[in-house]
């Protein structure tokens, strides 16, 4: 490692300059609660030497992305500045970000490179955002200050300070050979600057109670070593070491890391951990193990022992798959069956065995104009073809026809072909037919609207499998990491635990090894193993100058001990290419029948005269009295109407046999849910006394009670299982029922039932259902689904945010008030069952709607409830059991 006079000298030309000085001073004043800073011109210089380019990127990556600065742009970023820092800063209304970058050239120079690399965008005078180039989001607006070879990105409000702080001489001096510098206020600043899971680790290991401040330091050396300094700071920094030497006692895997990598040095108010990260590369496998959320603890004497008296399963010979040694895409399809094929799509093949799905079209906030698509393309699999382990493409979409955009920010930037892409092959329909799926994604030019298209035009390559080959790899106790390379990557087993079934070993990969199709253990005597796979995720991380962790793919169970593995490896494939072209609008109908399925029925929206009117019309309410009588059978007891009122336009009932005894059931004819669900109006539902035939009476009140349970802490008297209050009023919502019963729907109401009295009859039940109509509905014009067009209703506007197949996502542009809802249409105008899934209100005062739909939408209109509302009330009774008089009853 060492670079010796070459280092030397190359260091020597990372000196920094006085503007460095000056970031580095600014960024760590005592104003700033969290900063970190990188030193550019340093990453640089050991760029240029090649032993180590490979070990300075994985930490480079990390050190660019503190700052929201893609590695994409790293050549533009290390050509043009020196160092950065990113933080945030006090100020009256908490902490805000801001930015500072030193420059080898000029100020206005340096901010012409953040522009080309879409990281600025200029509002308003000297005001800009940042834009983060992950998710598109902005911050700010922050005030822009230029100084000699310095930019700074800061909160207006500190303007000010900020100009006179930078044109002050430097306090700090920055080290040739520091890399990056970062600090973190623990309190009051964690909560809301810390992502959570970071959060969670501090508080998990006791460092938020301990510790004021967190400071990490990372420099580098002439004879080419990495040192990084951890202070933790604090009133009580003997309370932190007993915390270190816990971590790092005799039963921890670190033990042997802390003592040959680790220098501790406790002070009066500080506690430093001095690490050499070269050492730190010699127990990379302890490191990534105890960092790592995919390794496990390799296995002990014990396990191994274990496994010697665990019951040997063998695979019957004739249960051995034998692999064709040679295929055509011809026979590849044909073997996955006569009946396979994808259920959703158009068909690309005479077969049927390949299809092409529409999946959803959306729109991002900060990249308006822009549409977003989604196609899933769709194969049938032969069985024994699915693989356990595939790092190379089985499909591939391209897309010809228009021509795709590849946004300055968001995922679709860091994708060479514009396009993202994700393969499934675990979607099995039956256990005879597996169908692989590959979703991909991508954007057209700004401006263009997807539904106007003349057609969406490309072609999808299944790379069929025509050839398969054995490779053998020996795997004995310990069964320790054990590899097999290939030219392009190479496969890892590894056990991680023994069990009463046998050894339990992870399948991982590095590079683009061969797709595997089977993995078989051998025992001693030569003969196979039963053996059970399992499809892991496929993820990893990276620690910094360390090394890349990588998920394991797979889980494998052998049935005994193995000590030899038979991977089935496939060994050259052929292209299956097959056109497509896709026809506006989106979502597509099934084999583009849109006429053929029957239209809902035109209902008016739900206001006071129209419930009236129609709903409680004399016909109306005799036909669903009908309805609800031929529902009630099988130990169910309806709930009276009240003499000399007009019914509920809901039926109320008791099931008093089988599993659901007690439970109140809530239903609603068809009809009603056509009217009701508009505006997806919300239904009261308030219990109000419950008998039970014991003779307890209980009443709202009752469910405050509480008591000590036997572990000291508090619970309900009349809760739950778990000592939760038990709810006796909740709202009901038409749009997810989980009661179907011909034209009836409706819900099931437990929730009002204490876990002590689950055994004990109801005898009586009284509440009742309340609901509040608006005095009218207001509708705007109907309006194309298209991402490209907007629904006024008065002052508001509304858009498409998403369209998938059966789900349609709209967002508010400029309100935020209540009584908002949508109803859509075919394309000749005829209605379409619709339910609002939720409504998600936003901080920037708007909301999201998400409707479900069933079936494809074409246009679309707003709804709003206007005027005073009217509630309508429905008491109603249930008597299931004659009760005792009223002065034998418990209270």
């Amino acid at each position: 490692m060492g670079l010796g006079v070459a280092g030397a000298l190359l260091y020597r030309n990372a000196s920094p300059s006085n503007a460095d000085h000056r970031l580095l001073t600014v960024a760590t004043g005592d104003e700033t609660v969290a900063s970190v800073v990188v030193n550019l011109r340093l990453l640089k210089s050991v760029r240029s030497v090649e032993s180590w380019k490979d070990r300075i990127d994985p930490a480079e990556k990390y050190l660019l992305k503190v700052g929201n600065l893609p590695p994409r742009h790293r050549d533009l970023l290390l050509e043009t500045f020196s160092s950065f820092a990113s933080g945030f800063v006090k100020t009256a209304e908490g902490p805000s970000p801001f930015r500072l970058f030193a420059s080898h050239g000029t100020a206005d120079q340096a901010l012409e490179a953040l522009k080309k690399g879409h990281l600025v965008e200029a509002t308003t005078g000297d005001d800009y955002v940042l834009i983060d180039p992950e998710t598109c989001g902005r911050e700010g607006p922050l005030r822009l200050i230029k100084g000699d070879k310095l930019l700074a990105f800061v909160p207006t409000a500190l303007a000010a300070d900020f100009t006179a702080r930078l044109a002050q001489e430097p306090g700090r001096k920055m080290e040739s050979l520091l890399i990056a510098q970062g600090g973190l206020n623990l309190q009051p600043f964690l909560e809301s600057l810390a992502p959570p899971l970071v959060q969670m680790a501090l508080a998990r290991d006791e460092i938020t109670e301990n510790a004021r401040r967190l400071s990490l330091t990372l420099r580098a050396d002439t004879d080419g070593g990495i040192w990084a300094e951890l202070d933790v700071l604090g009133d009580h920094p003997e309370q932190i070491q007993k915390l270190w030497e816990k971590a790092s006692g005799a039963n921890s895997p670190l033990k042997t890391v802390a003592e040959t990598s680790v220098k501790v040095t406790p002070s009066k108010d500080a506690f430093r951990l001095t690490v050499d990260v070269n050492a730190l590369q010699k127990h990379a496998d302890v490191l990534t193990r105890s960092f790592s959320p995919f390794q496990n603890e390799a296995l002990k004497d014990e396990d191994l022992k274990a496994l010697e008296s665990a019951e040997e399963a063998l695979l019957d010979p004739k249960d051995l798959y034998a692999y064709d040694e040679a295929l055509t895409p011809a026979s590849f399809f044909e073997r996955s069956g006569e009946d396979c094929s994808p259920r959703h799509g158009v068909a690309l093949d005479d077969a049927k065995k390949l299809r092409l799905a529409f999946t959803s079209l959306s729109s991002r906030e900060n990249l308006p104009e822009v549409d977003f698509v989604s196609l899933t393309s769709s194969v049938c699999m032969p069985p024994h073809y699915s693989p356990v382990l595939a790092k190379r493409p089985w499909m591939e979409v391209r897309i010809q026809q228009p021509e795709l955009d590849r946004p300055t920010c968001g995922p679709l930037a860091d994708e060479a072909t514009g396009m993202t892409s994700e393969e499934d092959f675990s979607r099995e329909h039956s256990n005879d037919m597996q169908v692989a799926t590959n979703k991909v994604g991508f954007a057209f030019k700004r401006g263009v609207d997807t539904q106007k298209l003349p057609a969406i035009e490309g072609t999808v390559t299944v790379q069929v499998p025509t050839r398969v080959k054995k490779v053998t790899l020996a795997f004995r106790p310990p069964y320790g990491r054990t590899e097999l390379a290939f030219p392009e990557g190479k496969l890892t087993v590894e056990a991680t635990r023994v069990s009463d079934d046998g050894l339990t070993f992870q399948l991982g990969s590095e590079g683009t090894p061969p797709s595997v199709l089977a993995v078989r253990a051998l025992n001693a005597a030569g003969k196979y193993l039963e053996t059970e796979s399992r499809s892991g995720f496929s993820a990893s991380m990276t620690l910094p100058f360390v090394g890349r962790i990588e998920s394991n793919d797979s889980t494998v169970l052998a049935h005994g001990k193995p000590v030899q593995l038979e991977f089935v490896l496939v060994d050259a494939t052929a292209p299956y290419v097959r056109p497509f072209k896709l026809t506006p609008p989106f979502p597509q109908a099934p084999d583009a029948q849109e006429d053929d399925t029957e239209s809902e029925p035109t209902a008016e929206p739900l206001s006071q005269a129209v419930f009236e009117q129609t709903l409680q019309s004399p016909d109306s309410i005799a036909r669903r009295g009908e309805r609800y009588t031929r529902y009630t059978s099988g130990g169910l007891i309806a709930a009276p109407d009240v003499p000399g009122t007009a019914p509920s336009p809901f039926k109320v009932l008791l099931q008093t046999q089988g599993v659901f005894e007690n439970n109140l059931e809530i239903v609603w004819t068809e009809d009603v849910r056509r009217y009701f669900g508009q505006l997806d109006t919300g239904i009261q539902l308030e219990v109000l006394e419950v008998d039970f035939v014991d003779g307890t009476r209980l009443r709202p009140e009752n469910m405050d009670e509480t008591r000590e349970s036997e572990s000291g802490e508090k619970e309900y008297v009349w809760g739950s299982r778990f000592g939760a209050p038990r709810k006796w009023n909740t709202t009901l919502s038409l749009g997810r029922p989980n009661i179907s019963a011909s034209d009836i729907q409706g819900v099931i109401f437990s929730d009002f039932l204490p876990n002590r009295m689950e055994d004990v009859p109801v005898a009586r039940i009284r509440g009742q259902l309340s609901f509040s109509l608006p005095t009218t509905i207001a509708v705007s014009a109907l309006t194309p689904l298209s991402l490209h067009t907007r629904a006024t209703l008065g002052e508001a506007r509304f858009h498409v945010m998403s369209i998938e197949g059966d789900e349609v996502s709209l967002l508010s542009e400029n309100t935020d008030q209540p009584g908002f809802s949508a109803a859509f249409t075919d394309a000749k105008g005829n209605p379409i069952r619709a339910s609002l899934k939720k409504r998600e209100d936003f901080d920037d005062a708007t909301f999201r709607l998400d409707f479900e739909t069933e079936k494809p939408v074409r246009q679309w209109r707003m709804l709003q409830a206007q005027g005073p509302s009217k509630t309508y009330t429905y008491p109603f009774e249930i008597t299931a059991h004659v009760l005792k008089p009223v002065s034998s009853r418990k209270k």
